[in-house]
């Protein structure tokens, strides 16, 4: 995000978040990764790594961005590089039906994996690969 700020940005890989990667942007303080022990006391900014990293595995799976080169199991957190995306706009609408409709001011990781399952079932089915996509997503940045 923001990579058009930079006067100079060749291959347009300097950003101020990374959805791919939330700790490659800011030395490592945003989490790319759910804690097991959940968040406490933590600065949202870096907090929010979890859900923008959930997007982008959603959305695009376990792949690089144009100009950058990790390691497949450095985009995951749980070793499962096999993470396939279902395109921004099946994302978009699982994530916006969730917003919409079933997210408060205080949901939880735990109940944003629970929240973004229900639209996908109401749009897609229990059966389907957008479903499926969704809890697969959640379980590569550490929310099970």
């Amino acid at each position: 995000m923001d990579e058009e700020i930079y006067a100079r940005n060749p291959g347009e890989t300097k950003a101020t978040r990374y959805m791919f990667k939330p700790s490659a942007a800011d030395g490592g303080a945003s989490y790319d990764c759910y804690p097991a022990a959940g968040f406490g006391g933590v600065d949202p900014h870096y907090s929010s790594g979890p859900a923008n990293h959930f997007f982008y595995l959603l959305s695009q799976g376990a792949t690089n961005p144009s100009g950058f080169n990790y390691a497949l199991s450095a985009l995951v957190c749980n070793g499962d590089t096999g993470v396939t995306g279902i395109g921004r706009s099946a994302a978009e609408r699982i994530w916006y039906r969730a917003l919409d409709l079933y997210f408060t001011s205080g949901t939880t990781y735990p109940q944003a994996r629970a929240h973004t399952l229900r639209p996908a079932s109401d749009i897609f089915g229990t059966t389907s690969a957008q479903y499926a996509a969704v809890a697969r997503a959640w379980s590569a940045v550490g929310v099970n």
